[in-house]
């Protein structure tokens, strides 16, 4: 970077008496290292962000309970699928130097969230959760908030629906809070928490360090409120899934006043065909991606249209819709991830039946698209495809 302060030291030139060679020497020195943006001291904040690896959650099967990893290495573009021993993956989220797993167990109608190194991707510890998990967000370093999918009693009345408190250091469910009809997307900012009641489309606000719910927020028109981000600006974007005749929306909320300061339209319903991820927030770029991905109900009002919309946080605006180019053996989108470090659109699909639908029992496809939505390459990944996250080291 260019130092304002080389520009006065050159003006000063004609008028300098500067006679002995030493400080001649000294004069260029400053005058090379204040163009070159390095320091005397030797620092140099021009860090690099490499991109190490692609993570591609494979869901699974549900009824299998086979979920695993797809690494992509951007560099030599090889892809190589990783047994985890994990169930059924609802997403994946990273943490002081860990990837999060969050995965759905069959067979006691719970779930696990499973930590691994981000180097290697070698198993550190893992949390047994009393209800089947969808996401985990962190309040503070130490502790995870996780929503849980909504069980029935006895009698098949609706439980509940709540957010686990998680205790990192000891890894433990620690307490459940009660919140909205199917929690989704959790937010931190501000000291709280906040969380898409999908069910009811309001927002439960915690209190980050109390674990109590302080308010209920009403999201007039969204429909089906799911992914919940904090952007740049720290205000909470929520991702309203749309649908009938409620448009699909990016809604901007202030934190602090808990007010709706923005509202950019979509166009077609947001979903993943799997059930997972359908949104992803790009930190590096300042962008919100979002999918409408399930093809194969016929489009709007029902279903989707196969496209993704690019919205800019900062101007809070719909930048672009980008059409996935179509294909006769692929259907649906299930996964969506921009890395701003490649610039490079990932997207993933699945395999089409005999009758042409969607088939969850093979392995799915990844589409790395550039900034047009035109296709680059592709890759195999693991049995349904459903959560993309981004591994990088500084350079």
């Amino acid at each position: 970077m260019r130092s304002s302060s080389s520009s006065s030291v050159l003006a000063s030139l004609p008028n300098a008496r500067l006679r002995r060679p030493a400080v001649w020497i000294v004069f260029l020195a400053v005058a090379a290292l204040s163009l070159t943006g390095c320091d005397l001291f030797g620092s140099n904040d021009d860090t690099r962000q490499v991109t190490t690896d692609v993570v591609i959650a494979n869901s699974g099967n549900f009824s299998a309970q086979d979920g695993s990893l797809t690494l992509y290495n951007p560099t030599d573009s090889t892809a190589t699928l990783r047994d985890i021993e994990v169930a059924f993956i609802n997403s994946l989220a990273q943490h002081n130097g860990r990837l999060f797993v969050v995965d759905n167990t069959q067979a006691d109608n719970a779930g696990r969230i499973t930590t691994f190194d981000t180097d290697q991707l070698e198993p550190i510890d893992q949390v047994s959760n009393p209800r089947p998990p969808r996401y985990i967000a962190f309040p503070t370093a130490d502790k995870g908030y996780v929503s849980n999918l909504s069980r029935f009693d006895e009698n098949f009345s609706p439980e509940p629906s709540t957010v686990s408190v998680v205790d990192l250091d000891d890894n433990s469910v620690t307490k459940r809070v009660d919140v909205g009809r199917e929690p989704r997307g959790i937010g931190v900012a501000g000291g709280k928490a906040f969380v898409a009641n999908s069910a009811d489309g309001t927002l439960s606000v915690l209190d980050a360090d109390a674990d109590t719910v302080n308010t209920t927020l009403s999201l007039p028109d969204c429909a089906s409120p799911k992914s919940v981000f904090v952007d740049e600006e720290n205000e909470v974007a929520v991702v309203c899934q749309g649908g009938g005749e409620q448009a699909s929306e990016v809604l901007f909320l202030s934190p602090i006043e808990e007010t709706i300061k923005d509202r950019v339209e979509l166009g077609a319903p947001i979903g993943s065909a799997n059930a997972t991820q359908s949104a992803y927030y790009s930190e590096g770029a300042e962008e919100l991606y979002a999918i409408s991905g399930v093809e194969t109900f016929g489009g709007p009002p029902l279903g989707g249209t196969g496209e993704i919309f690019r919205v800019d946080t900062d101007t809070n605006v719909l930048d672009a819709t980008l059409e996935v180019p179509q294909d006769d053996e692929l259907v649906n989108l299930t996964a969506v991830g921009y890395d701003a470090v490649t610039q490079d659109l990932y997207v993933t699909r699945l395999p089409v039946d005999d009758a042409g639908g969607p088939l969850f029992s093979a392995d799915g496809t990844a589409l790395i698209l550039d900034r047009s939505g035109d296709e680059v390459t592709r890759f195999e990944t693991g049995n349904t495809p459903g959560h993309i996250a981004f591994l990088r080291d500084s350079q």
